[in-house]
């Protein structure tokens, strides 16, 4: 008999009572406020950071059209976009690449048309990649005149 009230005891004690999980959840739940301002802020900085890659890659992608086509390339500014254009202003005119911000909160400060010669040597350019947060870091795209780039987070090119 007793054996059975000792089996009964120990059923009864499987499991959590309702202020446990509360106390859990809210444990979770503070976590999750100290957390989410950290988190967003690295949301950010990941999207300025992929921003200017994508704007360094078509910079870099323009310079090797040039030299492999043997040939002039220009960078064109159409609105926010930056188009990589092949026989810019004849009826062979074809756009190769382009660049666009992949959200409404970036833009690209600096940007201008340029040309690119077929030994890769073009005009220096600072271009800054923001979102104007003062919480976020923005990106410096340095271009030097050798057609060469530099992403940096310092203000300067030097």
């Amino acid at each position: 008999m007793t054996k059975q009230i000792q089996l009964k005891a120990a059923s009864l004690n499987r499991g959590i009572t309702l202020v446990e999980m509360i106390v859990v959840l809210a444990i979770i739940g503070i976590l999750a406020l100290v957390a989410l301002p950290s988190f967003s802020a690295q949301i950010k900085n990941d999207r300025i950071t992929s921003n200017a890659n994508q704007l360094q890659s078509v910079v870099k992608f323009a310079r090797s059209e040039a030299a492999k086509r043997d040939q002039q390339i220009d960078l064109v500014v159409a609105g926010s976009k930056w188009l990589v254009k092949i026989d810019k202003d004849t009826a062979q005119e074809r756009t190769l690449a382009e660049f666009s911000p992949t959200h409404q909160s970036i833009t690209v400060n600096n940007l201008q048309n340029m040309t690119i010669t077929n030994t890769g040597a073009m005009t220096a350019a600072n271009l800054m990649i923001t979102d104007n947060d003062s919480q976020t870091d923005d990106r410096l795209l340095c271009i030097f005149i050798s057609g060469q780039t530099l992403l940096t987070k310092a203000a300067n090119c030097l």
